[in-house]
Parts: structure tokens; sequence; C-alpha cells
């Protein structure tokens, strides 16, 4: 399959931001009709994010003021969002709404353009391929939409806001930082052939800063830390792990300062304060009071009730087998290119959906799985090359 110039590849990528940039402005104008209200700027739904957005926004505010309170998000978003609030002399999260929109929607989306088109560049070595993921990255929230609108989902439009990086809600710049973590991972193998040995201590405290600020933004992107680990370890890359080791720490210190000046100890988290409160009305601060709340294997299934009350088994073995078909039939493709990319790639989306798809609700937003978009879209399009290569190959054969 003959490549795109790197010429031609750079305006792609321009021409997909300005589309993104046209299609954020008709849905500001309410086109597709979702009930956008404020100028554009907010939907007319509230019941998810708006208790999230207080308990983020009065974190942010009281950082920005030199203070911790107990509330359940990570340090890392509120920290992101001090100057925000700092500088807007903001009292409450709708005074900010405007402005993470356009700082989210626009240009850190923007950002994941640039950062999908890279990495399908370093997974396909193929410009061209990674062309078309990034178009299907960058217009699959509409597909969706008009999917779930066919299904008659009750929360389509919901989950296509969601979709969107439009809300004050952590999981965008948990999305972010994932992307550019893989890829910074991915860059520092050498090409067709990864040697993780050759990754200097400079790069290794850029990899850790990311990959520690992501662990700061949201707790389940310790999946991340364990594939970097994981593959160092497979290398047998033992001074490079301890030295990531040592770095990531450094990085991820501001959580364990917070947690220990708010709720007494460095391993207290501020989501399981969420729970601590269960059935038996005790105090409880474990992870394991959490998960039971809020986690189990019978989510798998369960949570597809938000989809069909009465024929949620079904969803559950379609979306399981397609997902299950696109994964296989992708990595075969993918391994055939790079077998370590190939093999990271599947870790990174099926460590992320079988988390938050075993988490409660999450079907119901959709934005949990945000960090696993990209290797889905990977996996889609050498699972799609895969098919047709072998259709062709059969047909040739029958003749």
């Amino acid at each position: 399959m003959p490549d795109i110039s790197k010429k031609t590849f750079i305006w792609a990528i321009i021409g997909l931001i300005v589309l993104r940039i046209i299609l954020m402005i008709l849905v500001m104008n309410n086109i597709p009709d979702t009930g956008m209200r404020d100028g554009g700027f907010r939907p007319t739904f509230t019941e998810s994010y708006h208790p999230d957005e207080d308990e983020i926004f009065d974190m942010g505010r009281a950082l920005a003021s030199g203070k911790v309170i107990d509330r359940v998000p990570n340090v890392g978003y509120p920290i992101f969002l001090m100057p925000i609030i700092y500088f807007t002399n903001a009292h409450a999260a709708p005074d900010i709404t405007k402005q993470v929109f356009i700082l989210q929607a626009f240009i850190l989306f923007s950002l994941a353009i640039i950062l999908v088109a890279l990495l399908g560049r370093k997974i396909f070595f193929s410009r061209k391929l990674a062309m078309i993921g990034t178009v299907l990255f960058t217009v699959y929230p509409w597909l969706l939409f008009g999917f779930f609108k066919l299904a008659n989902y009750d929360n389509a439009v919901p989950a296509f806001h969601y979709q969107l990086w439009m809300f004050i809600l952590t999981d965008y710049l948990s999305a972010i930082l994932v992307y550019l973590s893989f890829y910074l991972f991915f860059k520092f193998f050498k090409d067709n052939n990864p040697d993780v040995g050759h990754i200097k201590t400079a790069r290794l405290t850029f990899l850790a800063a990311t990959t520690g600020f992501a662990l700061l933004t949201r707790i389940g992107n310790i999946w991340l830390l364990i594939a970097i680990l994981g593959t160092l370890l497979c290398f047998k890359k033992i001074k490079e792990s301890f030295k990531f080791t040592l770095l990531f720490s450094v990085f991820y210190l501001p959580q364990l300062i917070y947690n220990t000046l708010t709720f007494g100890a460095p391993w207290r988290f501020g989501y399981a304060y969420a729970a601590r409160y269960s059935e038996g009305g005790g105090i409880n601060f474990g992870f394991h009071n959490l998960f039971n709340v809020y986690f189990g294997i019978s989510k798998l299934w369960l949570n597809f009730k938000s989809f069909s009350p009465d024929y949620y088994p079904i969803w559950f073995i379609f979306v399981s087998t397609f997902l299950i078909l696109v994964s296989v039939l992708g990595f075969k493709y993918l391994r055939r290119i790079n077998k370590t990319f190939a093999i990271i790639t599947i870790v990174w989306f099926w460590s992320y959906i079988l988390f938050y798809w075993s988490f409660d609700i999450s079907l119901s937003q959709l934005r949990y799985f945000l960090p696993a978009v990209p290797a889905f879209v990977f996996l889609f399009i050498g699972a799609m090359i895969y098919g047709i290569n072998k259709i062709y190959e059969y047909r040739k054969l029958s003749y």
C-alpha cells in the first residue's frame, strides 16, 4: 500500500483539527439537536456531571487559596484548573464552564488528534493508516451518536456529549496524558526492533512526569503504569525500571502529601472517602470498601441494563463478541508489523475496558473509556485489513 508524504500527513492533521472545530461549533448551535444552552456551552442535563464538577471545583479553589479539603477527586485535575479559577476569581463551577469548554473541546482535543496521528504512525509504520485511524478518532462521537439514536438508546444525548471533552471532569485531561505517555513510550523504542535500553534518563524523566500526572488525575491510570513497567521488566531492563519507578514516585508525591494532609495517611484516597459511609454506617477508607460499593464482575453484563432492561444479556453477548473479534483479528495484523507494539496496544485496550466495564453506570456515560479509544481504533483498522486480506486470499484461491 503506497504511503502518503510527510507534507500530506501534516496537512491532513491540520484539516482534521479544522473539521473538529467546525463540528463543535455546529454542536454549540444545536446541530444535531441535543439541547445545548447557555450560548452553546452547556447541555440540558445536569444529573451526572453536576456533582462531580462541584467536587472538582471546590478542591481546585481550595488549592488556589493554599488550602486542602476532603473531596473525592484526585489532586491532578484541580491543580490543572487552579490558574483558571485564580485568574477568573470564580466562586462556583458554572463560572469557568466557558473557559474549560474552550480549553478542552478545542485545544486539548486538537492535541489529542495530533497524538493519535503520531501514535498511529508508530504502530502501523504507515502515515496513511495512521491518518485513517485519526479520522475515525475525530468523528467517532458523531458515529456513536447516530448508532445510539438508531438503537433508541435513552442516554444517547448524554453519552454523545461526554465524548466531546467539554465538561469539568477529570476524564479528558486523563485521556490526553494517557495518549501522550503511550506515544512517548512507543517513541523511545527503536523502529521495528524495540530496545527499551536506549531510553535515556532525560526521556525516562519526561515519561515518568506524564505517567505520574496521569495517575494524579485518575487512579484508574494505574494500568498505564503497569503497562510501562511490565514492558520494561519483560525486556529485563531492571535499571531502567528502577529509575522509572523512582522518578514516577517523585511526580506522584503531591497526591500522597494531599492524602496525608486531608485524610491523615498517604494511602487514604478521596475516592475511598466517597464510600466511607457505606451500608454499615462506619468510616472505612480502604480500597476494598470502594470496590465493594462501585465495582463487581456482574457489572460486566448488568451495566447493559442502561441500554435495554429486558434484553441486556443479548447486548452483553453482542458487544463482548464484537470487541473480542476486533481484538483477535487486529492483534493478528499488528503483530506482523511489530509484535511488541501489538502486545502493548492489546494490553492498553483491555486493561481499561475491563476495569471500567466492571464499574457501576460506566456504560451510561462511556466517558470512562476515553483513554482506550485510540487503542480500539488501531485494533479495529488492523482487524478490517486482516479480514479483507483473508477474503481476498480466499477469493483468489477459489478462482
